[in-house]
């Protein structure tokens, strides 16, 4: 498949879509560079990827969400001011979006910018934010908040990694997916398409229809962040989901993945966009039914009442890093499923549809 070219303010780069692992040979080349892999990458693949390399080039890190901190970024800072090489120094991760967080803001920021390499190892990498250009990392209890821009140079996509995805994870990218293909021009008009593919994503097997369809999805993104790299106008729609979606992900102590949190999320913007009369009971119904539910039952993700209290999820709500004023941020579909984002979503509009929201979705809670 031919590599994906993009171009943005900041820089040009490409992803690579791959079906073998003979890339990695490549890596061994360059002059000066780090390897930074999740511990369970790197005991799954040890063999056929990492033993190529020299032990003293590798990083292993248990990623997750309580790691995401400025002391994991301080551990890799101190492993590459032994290399000789600087500034041309190279920082290589394998893993999914926790890895590339972390490792894209020390690639941002040591010695004002390094040649980064991702190798994405998750659906949702390989379907988002493998482009996102953002970094992030977590302070205290906010998420997200300390971050930059910051492309890698080149990005590998290799659907043979998805083998070794837990389910959960798995389903976590499919939500992303179907996030985007409601994201779409027209995507009333294109359901059944979204419905179809959706199916295939299920069955894990047609390897090659996998890697067209994430690259349909990152092409959908880029139609979003093209131009607006910075999120400051139609970027922000890409947060679709999000708003809830992050504070639920805050309140179940992440049990929920980001992907899955994210379908919770949309299902609530809907429902806020049903009351306003922006989009019918039958779309709404039929999303429910078709694409959004299922992608929560496949995941087989628990999820217990005590995620969704009011008052948890309502405090971790009003914390969004997108929130601008007294009410509350939220991107949902208006006319022709167009989506728009709304200043003026009050906190007595948000308790009001969460109650209805809760109602809907109690017979999935335990």
């Amino acid at each position: 498949m031919k590599d994906l070219k993009i171009k943005t303010v900041l820089k040009e780069y490409s992803v690579k879509f791959v079906n073998d692992f003979t890339f990695v040979d490549n890596f061994l080349k360059l002059p000066y560079y780090k390897v930074v892999v999740g511990e369970n990458v790197y005991k799954i693949y040890k063999k056929k990827i990492f033993d190529k390399f020299p032990k003293d080039k590798l990083i292993i890190i248990k990623f997750d969400e309580e790691r995401k901190t400025l002391e994991t970024a301080a551990l890799i800072y101190e492993k590459f001011l032994d290399l000789e090489g600087k500034k041309n120094a190279t920082l290589i991760s394998f893993g999914g979006g926790i890895n590339q967080d972390v490792t894209g803001f020390v690639a941002s920021t040591l010695y004002r910018g390094i040649n980064w390499i991702l190798v994405s190892t998750t659906l949702l990498g390989m379907a988002d934010s493998s482009i996102g250009l953002k970094t992030s990392l977590n302070f205290k209890s906010y998420k997200n908040v300390l971050g930059s821009f910051y492309p890698p140079s080149e990005i590998y996509i290799n659907v043979n990694f998805l083998d070794s995805l837990p389910n959960e994870y798995y389903w976590s990218g499919v939500g992303e997916i179907v996030k985007f293909y409601l994201m779409r021009k027209n995507p009333l008009k294109t359901l059944k398409d979204s419905v179809r593919k959706i199916n295939i994503l299920s069955q894990r097997k047609n390897k090659n229809k996998i890697t067209k369809i994430i690259k349909e999805s990152l092409k959908i993104k880029l139609d979003y962040m093209l131009g607006d790299e910075f999120d400051q106008g139609k970027r922000n729609l890409l947060n679709y989901g999000h708003e809830l979606g992050h504070a639920l992900e805050s309140c179940s102590n992440f049990d929920i993945p980001h992907g899955i949190a994210v379908i919770i999320g949309i299902i609530f913007a809907n429902l806020a966009a049903l009351n306003r009369r922006l989009i019918t009971r039958k779309t709404f119904d039929y999303l429910n039914s078709q694409l959004l539910f299922p992608c929560i039952l496949n995941s087989r993700i628990k999820l217990r009442k005590v995620f969704f209290a009011y008052d948890f999820i309502l405090g971790k709500y009003k914390k969004d890093k997108k929130r601008v004023s007294y009410n509350l941020p939220l991107v949902y579909p208006a006319k022709n499923f167009s989506l728009t984002k709304t200043t003026d979503f009050s906190v007595d509009e948000f308790k009001n549809n969460y109650r209805e929201f809760i109602s809907l979705i109690s017979p999935y809670l335990i």
